[in-house]
């Protein structure tokens, strides 16, 4: 015999649900397997850029004669401004290890280009890489802290700029430039 309308339970609304959630759930689950992940890192022809920008470029680009082992190019560009001297280059890598690592070359006065890429940064004494001397720049307010190097060459001003916890890895690649 069925229930008057109204008598319905706490069970009974329960049980309702139940029968509508259990089904979205495993569509989701489902959906949630099919779609990439994105921790997946894109790989980009970085070689062929820089080639390309040392070519165009008003200034000498530099750039690594091949990435370590295990790194990944996943962003290249060589940017062409109003004028010369708002271009810039730029390499983004991730290491095996997931770590980021980019370069960023433009041409212009060390002051002006770390108050435009690196505008949340504060002076952090010098480092020595190759017997010349970076300018060490940190991001305080990050965990564990961004690290850039900053130096003048000639007319343009090289960043590198890492998320790892120390300035290693970015003296590591700051020396690979050529």
């Amino acid at each position: 015999m069925a229930r008057k309308r109204g008598s319905e339970t706490i069970g009974d609304m329960v049980r309702s649900m139940l029968v509508v959630l259990i089904p979205v759930a495993l569509v989701a689950g489902f959906v949630g397997l099919l779609r990439p992940s994105t921790a997946e890192v894109r790989e980009v022809d970085w070689a062929g850029t820089l080639e390309t920008a040392r070519e165009s470029a008003e200034f000498a680009v530099l750039g690594p004669d091949e990435l370590p082992e295990g790194w990944t190019a996943t962003r290249v560009a060589y940017e062409t401004g109003a004028s010369a001297g708002d271009d810039a280059w730029r390499l983004n890598v991730v290491t095996d290890d997931g770590v980021y690592v980019g370069l960023v070359q433009r041409p212009g006065e060390l002051d002006r280009a770390v108050r435009a890429e690196l505008p949340e940064f504060t002076a952090d004494g010098t480092s020595l890489v190759d017997a010349e001397t970076w300018q060490r720049y940190i991001d305080v307010d990050d965990e564990p802290g961004d690290h850039a190097l900053v130096r003048q060459v000639g007319d343009t001003v090289v960043i590198v700029l890492t998320s790892a916890a120390d300035y290693s890895l970015a003296e590591s690649f700051a020396s690979s430039l050529r």
